[in-house]
């Protein structure tokens, strides 16, 4: 197509997209391309230089193929549903349901992907607003089960959970709470879990600051967190990503994903310089440098060649770097340098940056 001139370096059977996500756009196998320690991929170039346009053509040609989950963060959606309940939604958090929704509506090998520990999260996050009444706080916690599929395990869980402190609010709906709706929801939670389940959430709330591998503590707490706002709602919005992260590998791990699904997922972030797009990054790329590696594969846009300050510093020292054009024909032999230090190292010890092939090349850390 006339559109995708210039593209096929990046879009063909052999190219970095197919080896990243192991499938080809007409279904064929690929060998993976690095190991469980994957960077984020950084498309880069000026306005018009075809970045946001590259995006839609991996959606489109592999999003059959793969599950693939596009989000475009220069647009006011999430942050004009977050502005309805300030209390109970942030534009992240409202990113991650939209992203969470398209995985859950997969209808290729291996079925939708649930989503049950992002689920418990936000749950958590729509149940800590203290000044809100207790029906307003009841359709927040309802307008997530979208996110869980018919008839699974975990909607059983969790909605039963639901339905049971239906009755213990009712006296309530007329008076703001005082914090029984989240202790509420978290004690009928638990009360159902199979050791399964309550191991699923313990891998990711249980690692929470604070919660010494207890779940229940680190929901509580991440729901405490999002209401002080600041520092520590990034750190709850960081756990909610890497929540969905663990979602969408244990879709993969899992004995029936081993035996349909695969490849690996894609998540498209366009203008993921914007603000949105480094409050969804930042916490991925510091996962992956202290060792949370996930299977995502993650292709973000952005203006500036080194990422600007999200990547490096102001008054940082620039990292050395080497050049990657996509149409020399070689694929980059990414790995993570040695000797990092985590909570420490640089952002951009966890990227490869790519140049658009409109655009002119770009620079990334050599292996």
């Amino acid at each position: 197509m006339r559109e995708e001139l210039g593209f096929d370096e990046l879009l063909d059977d052999g190219g970095l997209i197919a080896r990243l996500l192991g499938r080809t756009a007409a279904g064929r196998k690929r060998e993976l391309l690095y190991g469980p320690d994957l960077p984020v991929v950084l498309l880069v170039g000026g306005p018009g230089m075809g970045k946001g346009r590259l995006l839609r053509c991996v959606r489109d040609r592999f999003g059959p193929r793969v599950p693939v989950a596009y989000l475009d963060c220069a647009l006011s959606d999430c942050r004009e549903q977050a502005e309805q309940r300030p209390g109970s939604r942030s534009d992240v958090t409202e990113a991650l349901r939209l992203i969470a929704l398209q995985y859950g509506d997969w209808a290729g090998d291996g079925g939708k992907i649930a989503v049950p520990r992002l689920y418990a999260g936000l749950a958590a996050v729509a149940a800590s607003d203290r000044l809100a009444h207790a029906a307003p706080l009841v359709d927040e916690v309802g307008r997530l089960e979208s996110l869980l599929p018919p008839k699974s395990f975990w909607r059983g869980v969790l909605m039963g959970a639901a339905n049971n402190y239906l009755g213990f609010l009712g006296g309530l709906v007329t008076t703001p709470l005082a914090g029984p709706f989240i202790n509420a929801l978290l004690d009928g939670l638990f009360a159902r879990l199979s050791p399964e389940g309550r191991s699923a959430l313990t891998e990711g709330y249980g690692d929470y600051p604070g919660a010494g591998g207890n779940p229940q503590a680190g929901l509580r707490s991440l729901g405490g967190d999002f209401q002080q706002g600041g520092e520590a709602r990034r750190i709850a919005e960081g756990f909610l990503f890497r929540a969905l992260r663990q979602d969408i590998d244990a879709a993969y791990s899992s004995v029936r994903g081993r035996l349909s699904r695969v490849g690996r997922p894609a998540l498209l972030l366009d203008h993921a310089d914007n603000s949105l797009g480094r409050r969804l990054l930042k916490p991925a790329l510091e996962d992956r440098e202290r060792g949370h590696h996930d299977r995502l594969v993650v292709f973000a846009t952005a203006r500036r060649e080194d990422g600007g300050r999200f990547l490096h510093r102001a008054g940082g020292p620039a990292a050395e770097t080497a050049r990657w054009e996509p149409f020399t024909g070689a694929l980059p032999d990414w790995s993570r340098p040695p000797g990092g230090v985590p909570d420490h190292a640089p952002l951009w010890r966890a990227s490869s940056s790519s140049a658009c092939p409109c655009s002119p090349a770009t620079s990334r850390r050599p292996s």
